[in-house]
């Protein structure tokens, strides 16, 4: 019926209309090929209000099964299968293509290959065995000269809607990570074309440290930030997507003495790098209201003995924020592009070892290693510029704790988590994909056959 009332349009509209609608249908077909057109039942899976109520959010690249970067990687020690086979299993439902990266045993690094300054430093085993993978990582990234790419642990997780979440992320980060299209704008003084982040009126000279400054999503101007080499944006170095804890910048410079090591490590003695010349970060915050994969302020927290994270309590519940990466710690997920990987593997693998990865990455996105003297003396030349890493506040991946697992660096609260039977759950992450695993391998589709493992109550 449908088919012979399209006939009859098409002979009262004429050939250039059919022509059109040839084409629609063709258009249609392809992208319901592609999974960018979903079923009723399979959008129950995404019934995220913003991508729903904006049609700017929607982009198509991040629904691709590489998360819209060009490849996606997994660190994983070979004899740990049974993390390899969750990881399989994750990344198969969520439809996400990933590639492994073999994890690097302490004592199979030799001392030859170290960094000169890491000799007189105690790194653990464990510590050279993450930092060596990560190196091989990067060093992938280069030789394969990818635009970017998505680096993960093996213990990981994230939500069953990750995609709609990283649609919303990635028109968040483009303040931080994409300059204007015009020079001549209300956001930025005629100059340079700079992102909003730098945009002066984004940073005010007589800001203190108590200086909040937010910008609603929804209120991005979308025409001005539109990218071209990545969904992302067209100029940043990382983009820390998964981590146990940040901090919202503020005007003053980082602080010398350190602060209290996080719960889910041991006291390793750990000096924050601090570096006298370094630029203050963008103040910038992006909002993302209503945010119903968020969970309650009382379930955010990277443990169940941790303290809730301060976004709870200064912001409404179910309220997301992107922001550049500030004390950032813990490398569950992180995207980097193809300048980011170039300038961290000459910091890190050829220059500096002087404590866990994470620990060196959080003090390079902080700027620590960052020459600001230089800088100011040569930015009307644009020959470097400091570290643009973003990052989001609650995290879009999460650690996994399993049951009866164990970390091959440290255990999460000394190991009480799990010697206690606390395991198997992933904070921060409502609908995780590890946990509704054998519902969805079912083929359960809909939210209200799986489990919310972090309801609003």
């Amino acid at each position: 019926m449908c088919k012979g009332s399209l006939k009859a349009v098409a002979r009262m509209m004429g050939r250039p209309y059919r022509v059109a609608i040839i084409c629609i249908l063709f258009l249609l077909l392809t992208l319901n090929q592609l999974g960018y057109i979903w079923s009723p039942k399979l959008h129950s899976l995404f019934p995220y209000q913003y991508v729903q109520a904006s049609r700017r959010a929607v982009v198509p690249e991040i629904l691709n099964s590489t998360l819209g970067f060009e490849k996606v990687f997994v660190v994983n020690l070979p004899e740990r299968t049974d993390r390899r086979d969750a990881m399989t299993l994750a990344t198969a439902l969520s439809n996400i293509s990933a590639t492994w990266i073999n994890g690097i045993m302490g004592s199979a690094v030799s001392s030859k290959v170290l960094p000169a300054d890491s000799f007189d430093k105690t790194i653990s085993r464990g510590n050279k065995g993450s930092w060596r993978a990560h190196m091989n990582a990067l060093q992938t990234i280069i030789d394969q000269n990818l635009t970017s790419a998505l680096i993960m642990e093996d213990d990981v997780d994230w939500d069953i809607r990750i995609k709609s979440q990283l649609q919303v992320f990635a028109e968040a980060a483009r303040a931080f990570t994409q300059p204007v299209t015009s020079a001549s704008s209300n956001w930025a003084r005629d100059g340079p074309k700079v992102p909003l982040a730098q945009a002066e009126s984004f940073n005010p000279a007589d800001a203190t440290e108590n200086t909040v400054v937010e910008l609603p999503v929804t209120r991005l101007p979308h025409k001005k930030l539109q990218p071209t080499s990545s969904p992302y944006g067209d100029d940043w170095d990382v983009l820390w997507l998964g981590h146990c804890g940040t901090e919202f910048p503020t005007k003053s410079k980082p602080k010398a003495k350190p602060k209290s090591p996080p719960p889910t490590r041991p006291n390793t003695g750990y000096t924050p790098k601090t570096n006298p010349e370094q630029l203050p970060l963008p103040l910038l915050r992006v909002t993302i209201p209503d945010d119903i994969t968020v969970p309650q302020p009382q379930h955010l927290k990277p443990h169940p003995f941790a303290l809730p994270d301060p976004l709870g309590e200064e912001y409404p519940p179910h309220t997301r924020i992107v922001h550049a990466s500030s004390g950032t710690i813990c490398t569950q997920a992180y995207a980097v592009s193809q300048q980011g990987a170039r300038k961290l593997l000459y910091q890190f693998g050829l220059q500096s070892l002087t404590a866990g990865w994470d620990l060196m990455l959080k003090d390079w996105c902080d700027g620590a290693y960052f020459d600001g003297y230089a800088y100011a003396q040569q930015h009307g030349k644009k020959r470097t510029r400091p570290p643009v890493c973003v990052t989001v506040q609650p995290p879009l991946f999460s650690h996994h704790y399993g049951k009866a697992s164990a970390s091959d660096i440290m255990s999460p609260g000394g190991g009480f988590l799990n010697r206690n039977g606390r395991g198997d759950i992933t904070p921060y992450i409502r609908y995780s994909v590890r946990l509704n695993m054998g519902k969805l391998v079912e083929g359960v589709k809909d939210l209200e056959g799986l489990v919310d493992q972090l309801p609003n109550y």
